[in-house]
C-alpha cells in the first residue's frame, strides 16, 4: 500500500478510490479489534498508518463514525452508507466497462443513479420551483 498511498493522496481519476478502506474508521470506533491488528487486516504497513492517522479526512471519518455509534447505535443507516461506499466502485467499474460487457442502456441508468444520489440532478430544485410557483398562483375569493 505504501507505493498507492502517495498516489491515491493526489487527485485520483477514479473518484471511488480510497486511501484507506471505508469500513476502517467504524471498526475503530467500534473498537472491533487493535489498531496493530486492524492495520494486519487491511494490509496497512506502519508507515502508511502514520500517513492515514494524520489525514484530516481520515480523522473525521472516526469522529463521525463515533458520533453515529453514540447517537444512533450501529444502525441501518451506518450500514447501507459503509456498503454503498463499497457498491460506487463496482458501479464506477460498470460505467466504464464496454458494451459488450455492460449495455449502454444499464450504464446511462447508473450514470442517472450517481447523478441524483450525488445531488447533482435538478429535480429537486425543479419540484421547490414548482412548489412556489404554485403558492405564488393561489388566489383566494371570500364572498
Amino acid at each position: 500500500m505504501t507505493q498507492d498511498l502517495s498516489t491515491a493522496m493526489k487527485l485520483a481519476a477514479d473518484p471511488s478510490t480510497w486511501m484507506w478502506p471505508p469500513t476502517l474508521p467504524v471498526e475503530i470506533a467500534l473498537k472491533t479489534a487493535t489498531i496493530k491488528e486492524l492495520c494486519e487486516e487491511y494490509n496497512i504497513s506502519r508507515a502508511d498508518w502514520l500517513i492515514i492517522k494524520e489525514t484530516p479526512a481520515f480523522q473525521a471519518e472516526v469522529v463521525n463514525a463515533i458520533d453515529m455509534l453514540r447517537k444512533d447505535g450501529m444502525d441501518f443507516k451506518m450500514r447501507a452508507q459503509l456498503q454503498s461506499k463499497e457498491l460506487l466502485k463496482r458501479i464506477w467499474e460498470m460505467t466504464h466497462a464496454s458494451f459488450d460487457i455492460v449495455p449502454p442502456s444499464v450504464q446511462a441508468d447508473l450514470i442517472k443513479f450517481t447523478v441524483k444520489a450525488a445531488g447533482l440532478d435538478a429535480s429537486k430544485d425543479q419540484a421547490q420551483a414548482e412548489d412556489g410557483q404554485k403558492n405564488a398562483f393561489m388566489i383566494q375569493i371570500n364572498l
